[in-house]
């Protein structure tokens, strides 16, 4: 499976061989939305239909998903999104197949946006040969950008050193990494060095990558200090619910499971609360993406826990939050339900 985790998705194609390819990979995505897209001629009712003006809907696609994938020629994609890219911290992922399914070509957003693991999981999905020219994953080594966005780390202060750093990595020099923590297991093109090795290395002006929580290291030329976010929250509130309430109670439950709300990457909760003042308001004071999952996807794991039948009488599920935080984590749940006031968590692992 490929999964997607509450991203938004395009799959388009202009042959009758491409729709199906389409259709093949639509049915391996997990836990994503979206669709297959196709010319009118190709349409049916499990296709939604292109304009006649192909290369102007794939743009307005762009704009709109997380991920697109366009079985077609490279050429066409390329002429299509020329005037609507804009920056690889804001731009989608996009890969680009052939319409045999032979090649899977990460054209756009390799780090950031998941293009580059994208593209090995649709190309083992497919047996298909994945085409990666990132330089750091052509010399088989991490990426200062992936690598903060694989704990959830990415802020828009390390994109000046992304060139920097990414140029040293792919040349073989030497990136010197410390972890509070392990978080991270690819160390490709790092070592990995002890706390008391910090200040030595900063002052012989070394690059250093520092993955933590605990120090906030003064600035040095070459120094890249990531926060991973390492859970996330499943959620829930009761109707209406004053935004106050709603933050004591996610305050307390981070008291309770002794974390920092500054370690959460993600809520998720039903689609019926995908309008709820309360939690949105939470995600944008953290900075971080609301994603919801419908009845019936909670509903395949809600068994796994307690029910309550209130709550399944009023949005058709009885388990909210820890079902959402079991879909959002892939089943890395870490904490019963916290209950205050109408609003209700559940921890898990985020990466």
């Amino acid at each position: 499976m490929i999964p997607l985790r509450g991203k938004k998705y395009a799959l388009v194609a202009i042959t009758e061989a491409g729709c199906q390819l389409a259709e093949t990979l639509e049915s391996a995505i997990e836990f994503g939305y979206g669709a297959v897209y196709t010319s009118p001629r190709l349409a049916t009712a499990h296709r939604k239909n292109l304009s006649e003006k192909i290369t102007a809907d794939i743009a307005a696609l762009f704009q709109e998903v997380d991920y697109l994938i366009c079985i077609m020629a490279t050429g066409i994609v390329i002429r299509s999104l020329a005037e609507v890219i804009r920056d690889k911290a804001a731009d989608p992922a996009v890969l680009v197949l052939d319409e045999k399914g032979r090649h899977v070509i990460s054209l756009l957003s390799g780090h950031l946006g998941g293009a580059n693991q994208l593209c090995l999981q649709v190309a083992q999905e497919l047996g298909a040969c994945p085409v990666i020219t990132t330089a750091t994953d052509t010399q088989g080594v991490q990426a200062l950008d992936s690598l903060a966005q694989s704990v959830n780390g990415w802020r828009d202060d390390l994109r000046p050193l992304v060139k920097e750093f990414n140029a040293a990595l792919a040349a073989g020099q030497p990136v010197y990494l410390y972890q509070e923590e392990e978080w991270l297991d690819d160390l490709r093109g790092l070592t990995l060095i002890e706390e008391g090795q910090l200040e030595e290395h900063l002052q012989a002006g070394d690059f250093v990558i520092y993955l933590g929580q605990e120090r906030e290291l003064k600035s040095a030329p070459h120094l890249a200090q990531i926060q991973p976010k390492p859970y996330l929250l499943g959620v829930g509130a009761r109707k209406g619910l004053a935004y106050e309430d709603f933050e004591e109670g996610f305050l307390l439950f981070c008291q309770k499971q002794n974390i920092k709300k500054s370690q959460i990457a993600l809520l998720a909760s039903i689609d019926v609360k995908k309008n709820e003042r309360a939690i949105i308001e939470l995600a944008k004071d953290l900075g971080i993406p609301f994603v919801t999952y419908s009845k019936d996807e909670l509903l395949e794991v809600a068994d796994k826990y307690p029910q309550s039948e209130f709550v399944k009488k009023q949005v058709g599920v009885g388990s909210v939050a820890l079902a959402a935080a079991d879909l959002a984590s892939r089943g890395q749940v870490l904490s019963e339900r916290f209950s205050w006031k109408g609003a209700t968590f559940a921890l898990a692992k985020s990466f």
